[in-house]
């Protein structure tokens, strides 16, 4: 058992307010993790996949985690993402150590020159293109001279004149002399291989005893975050995997590699074709995996929203009205839900949505303006034709059919006309939901939104106020009353089709 349990704060940012508080409990599973793998890490060290979807705030954790335990432990940060175009995870893992680790050694300290020596000579030795000069200075012979023909046969190499005469030799009589040379050379370049990476992994074991020896602040293990592998080309995170395995697989140190588990398993497949079994494989480089529990949409659109964006009382004059900003979260989250949005999705649908809200000077229904947002980036050839359709009584439920699946209802809730139309479902005593399908918002607010003709809007209005009177039923009023409230929002179709093309202009 280690000595004593670590339990982290993070109910409040870090000092330098860099990372806010931690509003989802996160703090106790860091501490969890971090005391087992304190626990688990002295021999063999210990490689884990922290699994997560994007944006249920895998970099958030493992940098406040790091915050956490700097001052404790040597701590190295990966952001494999930036560094892909390196094409070389090696010497992105090699060059993260040095750089993080190295200064905590005084600087005439030779540990850091004598990796980097051993680093370098490892690198040099793996990298392919040296394997055309092994050949030629083993056998003599040139692999960009030798080329195959229609039959798959080797081409004769070129003829060398020497003192006026031509002297040829045919390839396969090349080969013949110098395989034996070739396959000793390729043996001893292969040993030397293995050498340098048992050097090298010394080396890095040698200098993480010496920064965590008894007389330092720092204990062991070494913790080295990897973060968004998941993001890389898929060639560079199977190599990254595979470095990490083979070569700083060592004592007391610890590989946490955050990433959405899914998405790598397609960057497997990528690279091994789409039949293997990419789930297995990946089970060879982890020890353990640790999944983040996921956020719901209005948890995340909530993270974005509530204390990060100032609240104006003019949203409340939009239909359905936005009252708070939880008006605002819940408005958002449910057409994020209804259309099955990705979190990256969602995100993008609430910068998309505040910058409009932000800027409008008209009343609207914010249901609208959110759903066209998505199906302009979903489904555009429904937002086509609901920006282009001049029939006013139009009726979109078979265009709607070709979505192919059912976005449910869309909740407004209301108890008192002063309060108006509220989104999301408030069950009171005296209040009541009403749900709009897809189908009614669209086909509602295509008449509410088109040109009307001199008294049209007024004979209509009258006619829903006729209908109220006539129905005492207190649902049916509250329907005629919703239409009455929707048809007066001074928001045309233009000025939708205005607000969404200049929100999607932003480069995403």
């Amino acid at each position: 058992m280690p000595e004593s349990i670590i339990e982290f704060n993070w109910k409040e940012p870090t000092p330098d307010k860099k990372f806010p508080a931690d509003t989802l409990d996160r703090a106790r599973y860091a501490s969890f993790l971090h005391n087992y793998l304190i626990n688990n890490s002295i021999e063999g060290g210990y490689v884990l996949n922290l699994n997560a979807k994007w944006g249920a705030g895998k970099t958030y954790f493992i940098n406040r985690w790091i915050e956490s335990i700097k001052v404790s432990h040597p701590v190295v940060y990966i952001d494999a993402w930036k560094q892909d175009y390196s094409d070389d995870p090696m010497l992105t893992v090699v060059s993260s150590l040095i750089g993080s680790l190295g200064g905590h050694l005084p600087k005439e300290n030779q540990r850091i020159a004598k990796i980097s020596e051993k680093s370098a000579r490892f690198i040099k030795a793996l990298a392919p293109v040296l394997m055309k000069g092994v050949v030629k200075k083993a056998t003599g012979v040139n692999l960009d001279d030798i080329s195959l023909d229609a039959d798959d046969s080797l081409s004769p190499p070129k003829t060398v004149e020497t003192d006026g005469e031509q002297k040829g030799s045919g390839t396969s009589d090349i080969v013949a002399d110098s395989a034996s040379t070739l396959a000793k050379c390729m043996i001893d370049d292969h040993n030397a291989k293995l050498q340098s990476v048992e050097h090298l992994r010394n080396e890095i074991s040698q200098l993480v005893e010496a920064i965590t020896k008894p007389n330092t602040d720092l204990s062991t293990p070494t913790f080295v975050f990897i973060d968004e592998l998941d993001r890389c080309r898929p060639s560079y995170a199977v190599e990254m995997l595979e470095v990490v395995k083979h070569f700083f697989e060592l004592d007391s140190i610890v590989f946490v590699i955050a990433t959405d588990t899914e998405q790598l398993q397609h960057a497997v497949k990528a690279v091994y074709g789409e039949g293997f079994d990419a789930q297995t494989y990946l089970g060879r480089f982890f020890r353990r995996r640790y999944s983040l529990t996921e956020l719901s949409r209005y948890e995340f659109v909530q993270q974005m929203v509530e204390g990060k964006v100032t609240y104006n009382s003019q949203w409340q004059k939009h239909v359905p009205s936005i009252n708070q900003l939880s008006d605002l979260t819940s408005v958002i989250s449910i057409v994020a839900d209804r259309f099955r949005l990705s979190l990256r999705d969602t995100a993008q649908l609430v910068d998309k949505f505040l910058s409009v809200l932000s800027n409008a000077n008209k009343t609207m229904n914010p249901y609208l303006l959110l759903i066209l947002f998505v199906l302009r980036e979903k489904h555009y050839f429904l937002y086509e034709k609901w920006m282009e359709e001049t029939y006013k009584n139009k009726d979109f439920g078979q265009d709607i059919s070709n979505l192919g699946y059912n976005t449910g209802s869309f909740p407004m809730s209301f108890e008192r006309t002063d309060e108006g139309f509220l989104p999301g479902e408030r069950v009171t005593p005296n209040g009541m939901v009403v749900r709009f399908p897809l189908q009614s918002i669209l086909n509602d607010m295509h008449k509410f939104c088109s040109p009307w003709k001199n008294r049209e809007k007024t004979d209509f209005i009258n006619q829903l106020a006729r209908q109220s009177e006539q129905n005492a039923a207190w649902e049916h009023r509250v329907k005629c009353h919703m239409q009455e409230v929707l048809v007066e929002l001074s928001a045309s179709k233009a000025d939708y089709k205005n607000w969404v093309e200049l929100a999607v202009s932003f480069d995403e």
